[in-house]
């Protein structure tokens, strides 16, 4: 008996240490990898308190690196403006090249160009805009009213307002527009108090629109004006040319600056509604009535092609589906 009892004990033995180990180890794998979490959190935090950078435009300027998004700097020329900064890797939230392009002749090679270092973002916000305007809704003035509040306790932050569009229309025409909404973003700014020298705008028109015209939601979410509080330092950087397609390499001692940024959006507010084809109804007439310009049939038919199989026979007694924008 006794014998019985010891080898049970024998074959259980390693079982329970099998046990103890499966339940102890990933416990205490997880408390080793938090460890080494918090001592990297607290590394980096020590290394954005000593982040320094100088901007200049010394040559080559900055090249950005696919995999990790900050540049890399490693000037062989000292600059006009600024001879020198520092070289190597860093990271800041965005830099914008040549951002007055649009108000500027083309570039000859190399020439110095107003460029945007963002440094720190304080808070990102966007606004959105009916179809086709940019007059300011009420719901964005109440988020506007809160910048400025941040934009007075944060003197040293500016603001930089970046004007979007949908993908419908030429893209002259949303370049335009897109100004326009950044534009009545700013006047509202100047009129309650903030510096115009603290606001900076960029017009994108269409080029950032991702929502297709079937998506109504998507489309006002790429009807906006998007803007940044923050530490924003214009600086003379050359044209980039092919600097931009220059690959990086790893130079020196890494500094990373981690940015924490609050996003705020205003309402989303479009809708549909539903219409019952009448006799003599074309899509022309329709979207003329409840559109506003008869151009708009095609916009209409897009929404619609599950419902309308041909735009030129619709059937009386049909629903489809008109946009409220």
């Amino acid at each position: 008996m006794l014998k019985k009892d010891l080898l049970k004990s024998l074959v259980l033995l390693p079982l329970i240490a099998f046990f103890i180990l499966l339940f102890t180890i990933p416990n205490h794998a997880f408390d080793k990898r938090e460890n080494r979490e918090e001592r990297k959190k607290q590394k980096l935090e020590e290394l954005q308190e000593q982040f320094q950078w100088w901007p200049t435009d010394a040559m080559p300027g900055p090249v950005q690196d696919p995999e990790r998004g900050g540049y890399w700097w490693w000037p062989e020329e000292p600059g006009k403006i600024e001879p020198w900064g520092n070289r190597g890797y860093v990271y800041v939230y965005k830099m914008i090249f040549d951002y007055q392009e649009d108000e500027l002749p083309p570039p000859e090679p190399k020439e110095l160009r107003p460029s945007l270092l963002i440094k720190k973002i304080i808070r990102n916000v966007k606004i959105y805009f009916d179809f086709d305007k940019y007059n300011l809704r009420e719901d964005a003035k109440v988020i506007l009213n809160d910048a400025i509040r941040v934009l007075n306790r944060n003197l040293e932050a500016s603001i930089l307002i970046t004007g979007n569009c949908d993908i419908r229309g030429p893209e002259s025409y949303n370049k335009k527009l897109g100004r326009n909404r950044a534009e009545s973003v700013k006047k509202f700014m100047l009129e309650n108090g903030i510096a115009e020298n603290r606001i900076k705008i960029v017009s994108r028109g269409k080029l950032d629109a991702v929502a297709p015209v079937t998506d109504i939601v998507g489309m006002q979410k790429d009807r906006n004006a998007q803007f940044m509080i923050a530490e924003v330092q214009e600086i003379m950087l050359p044209s980039p040319g092919k600097a931009k397609e220059m690959q990086a390499e790893q130079i020196g001692e890494e500094t990373f600056l981690i940015e924490k940024e609050e996003i705020i959006e205003s309402e989303i507010k479009v809708s549909t509604k539903e219409y019952i084809i009448q006799k003599d109804d074309t899509l022309s007439k329709i979207a003329q009535e409840q559109l506003g310009r008869a151009s708009r049939w095609k916009y209409l038919y897009e929404l619609n092609k599950d419902r309308i199989k041909d735009p030129n026979k619709l059937k009386v007694g049909q629903k489809i589906i008109i946009p409220i924008e």
